[in-house]
Order: C-alpha cells, then sequence, then structure tokens
C-alpha cells in the first residue's frame, strides 16, 4: 500500500504541475520556465542535502555521465518542451500526453535493462492508457486545431524524454540514494540552462523581472520546490524500489489531476472523449501496476533464512 501511497502522491504534484506551468506561461518564455524551475529545485535540493549531511556523489566517471544523461535527457529537454507546450495548447491537453509515458518507459526498458517484468495482463493494462493517449490528441481541441495538435506533440515529445530519464535515474538512485540523485541532476540542469541562456540569449534587465505579476512568480516558485525537487526525489524512490514502469504510472493518473485543475482553476472545457478516456485511464492503472512491480519475495525470503542457500 506504501507503493501506491507514494503513486498517488506524485500524481497530485505532477498533475498540478500542468496548471502551474500555464500560470507561469503568462510572463515566462519556455526557455525562463525551465531554468527557473530547475534553478528552484537546485536551491531546495541542496539546502535539504545541506542539512541531511548527503552532500554531494562521488566522483567516479561513469556516474557523472549518468546524472549527465538524467539531466539533459530526464529534466532540461521536457522541462523545454512543456514550457513550449503551455503556450499552444491547455494544462488539461499536456497532462492527457502524459498518458503516453509508461509505455515508452515499458518499451525502452526492454533495451536499457530495467528490472521490470513482462506480462500479458501489465501490456495490456499500459495499451489501454495509451489507446486514450491516441483519442486526446486527435480530438477537437479548445485552443484551435492547429495550434491544439501542435501543443500535444511537444508535451507529447516531453512524454518520450521522461521516460527515457526514468530508466536512466534507476542505476544513480540505487548507487547514490534519491537525495544526492535529484541534487545532483538538477544542479548539472540549472548549469546547462544559465550557460545555455548566457551564450544564446540576453539576461532581461532587473527592472523587467521586478514588474513579473506575483501570480506567475508564485507559480514558479510552487513549481519549483514541490512539482519538481519534492517530486522527483518521490519520483527516484518509486523507480529505484518498484521499478521505472511502476513509478510512471503516475502519468496514468495524472490526466484525471491535470484535467480537473484545469477546468476548475482556469475553466478550461473538459471534452468528451478526456471524460471517456479517464475512465480507460484508470483501469489502465489497476491492470498493470501489481503485475509490472518487481518481485521481492525471493530476497525477503533469502534475507530471513541466510542458511537456507548453504
Amino acid at each position: 500500500m506504501a507503493a501506491y501511497a507514494a503513486l498517488a502522491f506524485l500524481s497530485f504534484l505532477w498533475g498540478s504541475s500542468f496548471l502551474l506551468i500555464k500560470i507561469a506561461a503568462r510572463a515566462f518564455d519556455p526557455f525562463s520556465i525551465a531554468l527557473a524551475r530547475v534553478g528552484v529545485a537546485a536551491a531546495a535540493m541542496l539546502l535539504v542535502s545541506a542539512l541531511s549531511g548527503k552532500i554531494w556523489p562521488g566522483s567516479r566517471p561513469g556516474l557523472w555521465g549518468n546524472l549527465l544523461a538524467l539531466a539533459l535527457i530526464g529534466q532540461v529537454v521536457p522541462f523545454i518542451l512543456l514550457g513550449k507546450a503551455a503556450t499552444l495548447t491547455t494544462s488539461a491537453d499536456m497532462a492527457l500526453m502524459m498518458g503516453a509515458q509508461p509505455i515508452f518507459v515499458f518499451l525502452f526498458g526492454r533495451f536499457l535493462g530495467s528490472r521490470d517484468r513482462w506480462t500479458w495482463l501489465g501490456a495490456f493494462g499500459l495499451a489501454i492508457g495509451f489507446a486514450d493517449v491516441g483519442v486526446a490528441f486527435w480530438s477537437p481541441g479548445a485552443q484551435g486545431g492547429a495550434h491544439s495538435v501542435l501543443g500535444r506533440a511537444f508535451a507529447l515529445a516531453a512524454g518520450v524524454s521522461y521516460g527515457t530519464g526514468a530508466i536512466i535515474s534507476g542505476a544513480a538512485t540505487r548507487e547514490i540514494g534519491a537525495v544526492r540523485a535529484v541534487t545532483a541532476s538538477m544542479t548539472i540542469s540549472t548549469l546547462v540552462l544559465a550557460l545555455t541562456g548566457l551564450a544564446l540569449t540576453n539576461p532581461p534587465p532587473l527592472a523587467t523581472l521586478v514588474q513579473i505579476p506575483l501570480s506567475p512568480t508564485l507559480a514558479m516558485g510552487a513549481l519549483g520546490v514541490f512539482n519538481t525537487a519534492l517530486a522527483y526525489y518521490v519520483y527516484f524512490r518509486l523507480v529505484n524500489e518498484e521499478g521505472p514502469t511502476f513509478a510512471s504510472l503516475n502519468n496514468y493518473i495524472v490526466p484525471l489531476i491535470g484535467v480537473v485543475a484545469g477546468a476548475v482553476a482556469l475553466a478550461e472545457p473538459i471534452a468528451p472523449s478526456a471524460r471517456a478516456g479517464l475512465t480507460l485511464v484508470l483501469g489502465g492503472v489497476a491492470l498493470t501496476g501489481r503485475s509490472l512491480r518487481p518481485a521481492k519475495a525471493p530476497q525477503a525470503r533469502l534475507a530471513a533464512n541466510p542458511t537456507s542457500a548453504n
């Protein structure tokens, strides 16, 4: 039950993040949203690391290669893509596109050494959720045809990038723990984006930053601390303990939260296809969750009776 409670909590954090991204997009461009998001998250995690005594990972080159790949593929790229999607479509549409992530995690895991187990029931549950994403992608959009489809495409690409990052995060988290993995990857992401911004763009005048409205500023702060730093800590723990596909199942619940949050806070319409699809999504979670969690019973029995192997 603890794993499902963590999955529900993660779903709430990431489901509400699309609402915050949409609000932040009123004052920030996609690149600024990504930079501010990882910058705030990195600062929060560095503080947590210092207070907990888990200051920094070791110096093994292979570990830092994994952390760099995780930062680029699992954070920098999808954060920029979602920032762009927020300018083209609704927060509900972005949330619905995240339903594709578990199928990509499962498929990529076949090639990248995931610990997830293959079961036909699990595959069927993933397929149900993926079918909903296909319906939502091509359904009429509230923001207007071509723009909605393009915005959904950016969000879907972000989901693919997230899925690859989920596989990469498993090895790093097993070696150094979730706190260090999140802290290091967010710090790397911040440095990459900050250096890129300095090289390609001119920093905005200080007077411009002071004039940013309060609601987008508060949205960016909440997005960085809760929906990024805290969410990634919970996510990395789930990836390590339950497997990347199980952890990514939060993206089958995220659409429900994202659609409801957008409707309540921003008065975004809920399309009939979304209502039907959400029912399929919840069914997909129920079918997939238990069947894809990595088996732990043999390890538990061995720990309880160490002489049984002699």
